[in-house]
């Protein structure tokens, strides 16, 4: 699989496709299981594309122990300003994977069909349950009912992959108008068609709007980290304030996601749950127009 997003993944609808995205930006395990392990390997490697705004780590290569994953998942809970990372466990490294690792919340794991029901059960047992993807004669299917009842939720995941899908085509689109105009009637049409085979080009221009989009939905999370932080250091000294949730949306100006996908985001990306500083409604009252933001 040599392109982001690459043909493999036409086997999937839009529904399933979002419920993987879903699952990786929430840190669930996933598994992918295949008979043939250059394959499955290149469907994890395309799968990690889905959150660039994370460091991939690479179980076997870059580390191979327990103790070695505890340090990096300890810094990361300890440093909200650092990278955060995704694990890929190849399938080289199956092998280790039950004996060195425990905790498998944000990781993309190949197994193969004779190791799979062993890694399945344990992660079945743990608070993230996995979203497992069946590669066989060059299909990739999403197991049915696999993962946790919240990742049935993906209106703003399917949003994403439609506008990307829409921007992509509408941009070539006018590439491709301009092209044709420059050419036609001019040159062979053979050499015009030549002109406008933009392919690369158009894989290209996705990848750009997809990064666009999911970093625009993380840095929205971040900023409504960054004020809830706040407001849980006023609540520690006594002031009981909470922000209603049209309010902490105007403050971070953005509209791509709803606050409760937001803050379901932050709780995965950095381990914070901050559902009793925001209250549901408009929220406007005298303190909300002087103050800004805040209903105290």
């Amino acid at each position: 699989m040599s392109t982001f997003l690459d043909s493999v993944f036409d086997t999937l609808n839009r529904k399933h496709l979002a419920k993987v995205l879903r699952s990786i930006l929430d840190r669930y395990p996933v598994i992918i299981t295949c008979d043939n392990p250059q394959s499955a390997d290149a469907i994890a490697e395309t799968l990690v594309k889905l959150v660039p705004h994370r460091r991939e780590v690479v179980f076997g290569p870059d580390f191979i122990t327990h103790s070695e994953h505890e340090r990096m998942v300890s810094h990361e809970r300890s440093d909200y300003n650092g990278e955060r990372m995704i694990y890929r466990s190849p399938s080289s490294s199956m092998h280790l994977l039950s004996k060195e690792i425990s905790d498998f919340q944000g990781w993309v794991i190949v197994i193969d069909p004779y190791n799979f029901d062993q890694i399945r059960s344990n992660l079945m047992n743990s608070s993230f349950p996995p979203v497992v993807l069946r590669y066989k004669g060059g299909v990739l299917k999403l197991e049915p009912n696999g993962g946790a009842k919240t990742l049935s939720n993906t209106g703003f995941e399917e949003k994403l992959l439609e506008k990307v899908t829409s921007e992509t085509r509408m941009k070539m689109e006018r590439i491709t108008r301009i092209l044709r105009r420059a050419a036609q009637g001019k040159v062979s049409k053979r050499l015009e068609n030549s002109l406008i085979d933009l392919n690369h080009e158009e894989e290209r221009v996705r990848q750009s709007l997809y990064r666009e989009q999911i970093q625009g939905f993380v840095e929205a999370a971040w900023r409504v980290l960054i004020i809830l932080m706040r407001l849980r250091l006023l609540q520690g000294v006594g002031v009981k304030s909470k922000i209603s949730d049209k309010m902490l949306q105007q403050a971070i100006d953005y509209k791509g996601a709803p606050i409760e996908r937001l803050m379901e985001f932050i709780k995965s990306e950095w381990g914070e749950d901050f559902q009793s500083s925001v209250q549901e409604g408009t929220g406007q009252t005298v303190g909300d127009r002087l103050e800004g933001f805040w209903s105290i």
